[in-house]
């Protein structure tokens, strides 16, 4: 329950207030009718009487507290606080009306039958024009589903995190089952995706602690590899969070962004140079981009590693374009000793395999002065369209 003081009906702070009330009824004219009309709940206090009473309420208010207006005059503003209302919020509350400034703040509050919800506060203060405080204008926003909905989110993200040391091959379904969340609630969608690229990256760093604590090379190199993919992943939410197209993703900002986060595993030096030539204003929406990267990370980490051995030095170069209506060709290429640079039947190389296959797309290997690999896939109808 809240803090609702029951019986002011005969006390002296509720007759001075309902004369209050009147006065306000006669001298507000306009202004009144308007604050009651409103669909924003809304209550007015005078801070000349002690505790602050309320002094009118809206039929906006009295629907979202369940109190009749009657029960409401005279109350402290701040009556609906309860066992579960923050002290941290009641803390900024108090300190803004003592203070006379403004405030806004999210509050869990209860209405008259017990329920609780939780709402935007925002607190004004009016003054009488000499700097001493007269009345305080508070009005509430009921934000429960938007709260719920963050909650549901967070459970989400959480749950992703845990699962993803155990478990990394289930991170593309919670993904998706995340993606599709994030395409149910609109207006939560750029949040949804910071959340999101946060706990890629968190599992990516705990993959890298723990990769660095194993004695073995090759297996610190399976957890590199690992890492490198969820790094990848969590370059496209971080693209979408802040994409002003929606859940599309600009090729040759990933591209460029991707080069330059994995040019650190080219090594200290010139002895290879890794370059993009990327097509301007090419699209893919989300399921695209994400194992299109995967696959890109894939590539030019190959090329890195088994493309160059000592001394030889060369360049990689990623290029995209559009090569005909509704079709988008990649090429990774490489200057190095050939073939050999890609391990048929390894992990990196049948992961690509159905990365393209997942983008409904074709992949050719071969060598031409070094290894080629070109990946065709489709843009989204959208784009299409």
């Amino acid at each position: 329950m809240n803090e609702f003081q029951e019986d002011m009906a005969d006390t002296a702070g509720r007759t001075v207030t309902e004369r209050h009330i009147d006065a306000i009824r006669q001298q507000g004219g306009l202004f009144v009718e308007a604050v009651r009309r409103t669909r924003m709940p809304m209550l007015v206090t005078d801070a000349t009487l002690p505790g602050n009473p309320i002094v009118f309420a809206n039929q906006a208010f009295v629907d979202l507290s369940g109190y009749s207006m009657d029960e409401l005059l005279g109350q402290d503003p701040h009556f609906m606080n309860g066992v579960g209302t923050e002290p941290e919020a009641i803390r900024r509350y108090q300190a803004a009306i003592k203070e006379g400034r403004d405030e806004t703040l999210e509050i869990l509050q209860y209405r008259k039958d017990g329920t609780p919800f939780r709402a935007m506060l925002f607190a004004s203060p009016v003054d009488d024009g000499q700097g001493t405080v007269t009345n305080h204008f508070l009005s509430y926003l009921d934000i429960t589903r938007r709260f719920d909905a963050e909650e549901n989110l967070r459970s989400l993200a959480s749950e992703l995190e845990n699962r993803v040391a155990a478990r990394t091959g289930e991170l593309e379904a919670a993904n998706a089952r995340l993606s599709a969340l994030v395409t149910e609630r609109e207006m939560l969608l750029v949040e949804v995706n910071h959340r999101a690229k946060n706990s890629l990256a968190i599992a990516a760093s705990l993959l890298g602690i723990q990769g660095r604590r194993q004695p073995d090379p090759a297996v610190r190199a399976l957890f590199e590899e690992a890492q490198d993919r969820l790094n990848a992943m969590a370059r496209v939410h971080d693209l979408l969070s802040k994409s002003e197209r929606g859940q599309h993703v600009d090729v040759s900002m990933y591209v460029a962004d991707l080069c330059e986060a994995l040019r650190p595993i080219t090594g200290d030096g010139d002895r290879v140079s890794l370059k993009a030539d990327i097509d301007q204003g090419i699209l893919v929406d989300a399921d695209t981009a994400v194992p299109l990267g995967i696959v890109l990370t894939e590539l030019i980490t190959n090329a890195v590693k088994y493309a160059f051995p000592a001394p030889r030095s060369g360049t990689i170069l990623v290029r995209a374009l559009r090569v005909q209506s509704g079709w988008v060709e990649l090429m990774v290429r490489d200057d190095g000793v050939g073939m050999s640079s890609l391990r048929e039947g390894s992990l990196g190389y049948g992961l690509v395999r159905s990365l393209v296959q997942q983008i409904r797309g074709e992949i050719d290997v071969r060598n031409d002065a070094g290894l080629v690999v070109t990946i065709s896939f489709p843009e989204a109808p959208q784009q299409s369209a």
